[in-house]
């Protein structure tokens, strides 16, 4: 699989956060906290997922809301500051399982470690989940996932 390369700017993640192996837990609390007191300086109608790894392995923790314009939200909410940063966009199929492409996540960096160096997220390697009009729900065939995968250019 070749992912698509491309930039994306900074953004400011309002939403909800826990451990990566409660993942069903963290979204229950943001669908929550959102029909309670929805966000009102969205940046668009996309969800978000930031996964860490500290030390690169174990379940890590999950960040999981919606880009705002600034931090200016109800407390409830927290906010995850990302970098502007240059992106591999790997594609999930929900149906076929979360993990559906890590292999070919895996391989693509190991391939391309004379391209590409992996961004880290307060000395942690991490990935964003995008649940965008893609996403039809997890048991749709037809239904994916973006995963970006923060990526930057080798220098000679």
């Amino acid at each position: 699989m070749e992912p698509k390369i491309y930039e994306k700017e900074a953004m400011i993640i309002a939403g909800v956060s826990g451990s990566g192996d409660e993942t069903g837990k963290v979204w229950g609390d943001y669908m929550k906290l959102e029909k309670l007191n929805p966000l009102k300086n969205t940046v668009e109608e996309v969800g978000y997922e930031v996964r860490t790894y500290p030390g690169g392995v174990g379940p890590g923790y999950i960040h999981i809301g919606m880009n705002v314009t600034d931090t200016s939200v109800p407390p409830e909410y927290k906010c995850l500051s990302i970098p502007a940063s240059l992106y591999a966009e790997f594609l999930i199929f929900p149906a076929r399982g979360y993990g559906s492409s890590n292999e070919e996540m895996d391989t693509w960096l190991s391939d391309n470690t004379d391209k590409y160096t992996q961004r880290y997220l307060n000395g942690n390697p991490y990935g964003i989940e995008v649940y965008d009009e893609r996403f039809k729900g997890n048991d749709d065939p037809e239904s994916i996932v973006g995963m970006l995968i923060p990526i930057e250019i080798v220098k000679e």
